[in-house]
């Protein structure tokens, strides 16, 4: 089954989610029941129906935005045309999207923050292409790139070679420069309005508005020996537009951009400012962008924000698909001449004196355009009174062969009654009178294609269970005077029951007493019998949800609760009927709502279907009383009639993490305890032990020097004791220090490892390669031990397993984590695969770090070597580094 079209694009942001509830289109709660009841069904049985299917390509893009698109319809503009073009390509894409948000927060502290939050956010993140929107991401990435995205082909648009100033992008780049061109809107705007003497610049105090400010000074120069150009650039809003009413007559306004007024106060531009300064303008104004072409503003020659998003997708496409940035060349995308209709005819300039080829927006009708329908409505009118004379006078001759015909139609009427399985009757209702024709042989238990008789006779085909709703439904239909519609049973002949639906039309004479019925039955009984097998399903199925064991929570896409199971009663502490109809998050601590609310939005899109239980990690939830406590879901959706129905599993945790966390305590307390019990075995090695061989092998000594030439063969005896005894307590030695270190305990981390691998290297003749770098001082003792440890068992399973001759160490700091790498490139095995029989080497590793809030991390090939990478949470403020 390939991926379907709209899912083809999957925007990630991040784990949080919006929830809004309602029934399921209006449906009372029963009804809301019996659909989520309908979509655990399809959890359980689709995934029998669907088969495996092939899975496209994975690519990531990630699109930096210069500002949010919410703010933006520039940016909207831009993202919405890349997301278009993107969605032709042949891949699955993973689109992410950030913004610098440059109107919020221009500060260059503030930028920096983004710049290093994106870059942390996606240093583990593969991606395929980068499209930078606007000047700002531009700037950042042509700054950073190497740094922070290297390798990364960057597609740019929304951007001048003028804005991005010193800065030049690198053969990794390629992309859209847009053109700003104020001089030829300026050279339009004296075409319309030659008299123009006066020329008022309008913009903001935004970084965006400083930059396109610059560039109309820029463009203007030549123009200004002969007008006068006033720049209304450094106002208040309040101030600017009390400027702009009272601008001479014989002046035109530019607006370039305002994001941000001298007060400080933000705006949107295309949707806030430029209405405000067209409206309060008392000259016509004109714009830069296409998306600013509203509120009353005229045009201009306008930079296409669409088109140029168009162009930088076609060259993201054309990067996935294996070019160079460098072989892609950079182009400059033409801009449109683009106005508004109602503002040209607002100020009285003429279409006629545009640029050829120009772009009118929102253009008024002509009078002719405006009543040309009701003028040739008149006409067609008069034409059709003259041809239904025509047609009476035809009707006329036409009847009688009609009437004649109608008996051949009334037999026609019957075959194809009676080959479609349906019967229809015709009753004359002044005789009481009827006739029933059709597969009669089915239905009725007849045998024959017509029965005439009573109307009775029908009647007492019925079941006698029905004969009443029957009644009620023809009289209610008769008096009414609208259709006849009902479903019931009759009883055959032969005493078989059938199901029927039924469909017939009242006919009234001139006295507007009903004299005729006609109608027509069906057989629906194989539909009854499968109704009746499906509600024996629901209500199995219904049973087995409210016995399960686990919280059952279904929900629609408003966030309401539309099934809530008896083990979700016991859990929330709440009953059904007064959960049902209300909102999810009650049941959420609130600290989580907003993540929540992000979270299901963004899953309903993704075009995955479920969620498997522990795989949203551990979460919070609270019940009715107050009280927060741990659980674990799984989640799941589907679609049924345009909707989506949400279902939750829920188990609550509580016991197993009162049990983790005894279990965590117990087995601090055992390392604890099997520390203090190293150093006191390495006290007493060193302390007793060792001093005792010592003086033993003084007294050898002593004792062979005394002999002398005496006796040679003892003498030689005493000399290879007494090396034996130095052999034992250099044994004993390293034996001590391998339990406890005194370098590690006395002169920190780094001197510590350094000093183990070189007596290592010398015990166990394997070259250990031994690096750091930026380590601070002053580590504390339960990390430096939990570290020291974690090298040792990882060098002593380099002897034991891996076979090799050389080893590398390294320690470091990434961020904020110390970071432990030991490796070598022998044997290696299967990193996925854990052997139960394996020894407590590894388990012993990753339960120290556990227990200091680190993690463990293995990664191993067949004969390609191993690498066991340790990271601990690590903050040490004023500290130096080694």
């Amino acid at each position: 089954m390939a991926v379907p079209e709209e899912h083809r694009i999957r925007c990630y942001l991040w784990w949080t989610s919006r929830p809004s509830f309602k029934h399921l289109d209006g449906r009372t709660n029963g009804g809301a029941r019996r659909s989520a009841l309908l979509l655990i069904a399809a959890i359980f049985v689709l995934p029998q129906l669907t088969g495996a299917a092939p899975q496209e390509e994975v690519r990531r893009i990630l699109i930096f935005n210069v500002f949010e698109p919410l703010s933006s319809p520039g940016v909207a503009a831009f993202d919405q045309a890349i997301v278009a073009g993107l969605d032709k390509s042949p891949y699955q894409i993973e689109l992410y999207s950030e913004n610098l948000d440059v109107g919020l927060f221009p500060d260059k502290a503030s930028q920096q923050e983004f710049r290093d939050m994106y870059t942390r956010r996606y240093r583990d993140r593969k991606l395929d292409v980068i499209i930078a929107v606007g000047p700002e991401p531009l700037r950042f990435l042509v700054e950073s790139h190497e740094k922070s995205f290297p390798g990364i082909p960057i597609i740019f648009c929304g951007s001048t070679e003028e804005m991005l100033e010193q800065s030049k992008p690198d053969a990794h780049f390629t992309g859209v420069w847009g053109v700003a061109t104020p001089e030829k809107t300026l050279q339009t705007a004296l075409h319309l309005r030659p008299l123009t003497k006066h020329v008022a610049v309008v913009g903001g105090s935004g970084v965006y508005d400083r930059t396109l400010e610059s560039i109309a000074r820029q463009s203007f120069k030549s123009y200004e020996s002969k007008l006068d150009f006033i720049y209304l650039t450094d106002l208040t809003m309040p101030a600017l537009l009390e400027r702009l009413k009272h601008l001479p007559t014989d002046t035109i306004v530019y607006h370039t951009a305002i994001t941000q007024d001298a007060a400080g106060s933000h705006f949107i531009d295309a949707t806030q400012s430029v209405p405000l300064v067209a409206q309060a303008s008392n000259a016509p104004v004109f714009v830069v962008d296409d998306v600013d072409v509203r509120g009353g503003a005229v045009g201009g020659h306008v930079l296409s924000f669409t088109s140029q998003g168009k162009a930088a997708a076609d060259m993201a496409a054309r990067v996935l698909n294996g070019e160079k940035p460098e072989n892609i060349p950079i182009v400059k995308d033409a801009n449109v001449d683009m106005y508004d209709g109602r503002a040209l005819q607002h100020w009285g300039l003429k279409e006629s004196n545009l640029p050829p080829g120009s772009v009118i927006l929102y253009r008024r009708p002509s009078i002719w355009e405006a009543y040309r329908r009701y003028v040739a409505g008149g006409i067609s009118l008069i034409v059709v009174e003259a041809l239904l004379i025509l047609g009476l006078l035809w009707q006329r001759a036409r009847r009688r062969r009609v009437e004649s015909e109608l008996a051949v139609a009334s037999d026609r009427l019957r075959m194809a009654v009676e080959a479609g399985g349906s019967v229809g009757w015709d009753w004359d209702l002044t005789s009481g009178q009827g006739r029933r024709f059709g597969d009669l042989q089915t239905i009725f238990g007849i045998p024959a294609y017509s029965y005439s008789g009573e109307i009775e006779d029908f009647r007492r085909d019925i079941h006698p269970a029905d004969r009443a709703m029957v009644s009620s439904a023809l009289a209610d239909a008769r008096q009414n005077r609208e259709p006849f519609a009902a479903e019931f049973r009759v009883v055959r002949r032969d005493g078989n029951v059938r199901w029927i639906t039924t469909r017939g039309k009242f006919y009234y004479a001139v006295h507007k007493e009903a004299v005729r019925m006609l109608g027509m039955a069906v057989d629906i009984t194989e539909r009854k019998e499968i109704e009746e097998q499906l509600h024996a399903s629901e209500e199995k199925l219904a049973g087995i949800v409210a016995s399960a064991m686990d919280a059952i929570i279904a929900v629609d896409e408003e966030q309401r609760i539309v099934l809530f199971n008896t083990a979700a009663e016991r859990m929330f502490g709440c009953s059904g009927d007064e959960a049902i109809g209300s909102a999810i998050n009650r049941f959420i601590p609130q600290r989580f709502h907003s993540q929540h609310e992000e979270y299901i939005r963004r899953f309903g899109a993704s075009g995955v279907t479920n969620r498997a239980m522990g795989a949203l990690g551990a979460l919070w939830a609270v019940r009715i009383s107050g009280e927060e406590f741990p659980i674990e879901a799984s989640i799941s959706h589907v679609e049924a009639n345009g909707n989506k129905l949400f279902t939750v599993i829920i188990r609550d945790i509580t016991e197993r993490k009162i049990a983790e966390e005894a279990l965590i305590s117990l087995s601090g307390r055992l390392i604890e305890a099997q520390e203090e019990e190293r150093r006191r075995i390495a006290r007493e090695i060193h302390d007793d032990y060792n001093q005792r061989l010592a003086v033993l092998a003084i007294d050898l000594e002593e004792l062979a020097e005394n002999i002398g030439n005496a006796d040679v063969e003892v003498g030689r005896r005493l000399h290879e004791h007494w090396n034996q005894i130095c052999e034992l307590c250099a044994d004993l030695h390293v034996l001590s220090h391998r339990l406890h270190s005194s370098t590690l305990e006395n002169l920190g981390l780094v001197a510590g490892a350094r000093a183990f691998c070189e007596e290592f290297e010398g015990q166990q003749e394997i070259q250990v390669d031994f690096t750091h770098d930026t380590i601070p001082s002053g580590i504390s003792g339960d990390v430096a031990l939990c570290l020291f440890r974690i090298l040792q068992e990882g060098l002593r399973n380099v002897k034991k397993h891996s076979g090799a001759d050389q080893a590398e160490v390294r320690l470091e700091v990434i961020g904020d984590r110390l970071h432990l790498s030991i490796s070598d490139h022998e044997r290696g095995f299967d990193s996925k695969v854990r052997s139960s029989q394996s020894g407590i080497g590894i388990r012993s590793m990753e339960e120290r770090l556990r227990l200091l809030g680190g993690k463990l991390q293995i990664h191993a090939r067949p004969m390609e070597g191993t690498r066991i990478d340790a990271w601990l949470p690590f903050r040490i403020a004023g500290q130096q580094t080694s």
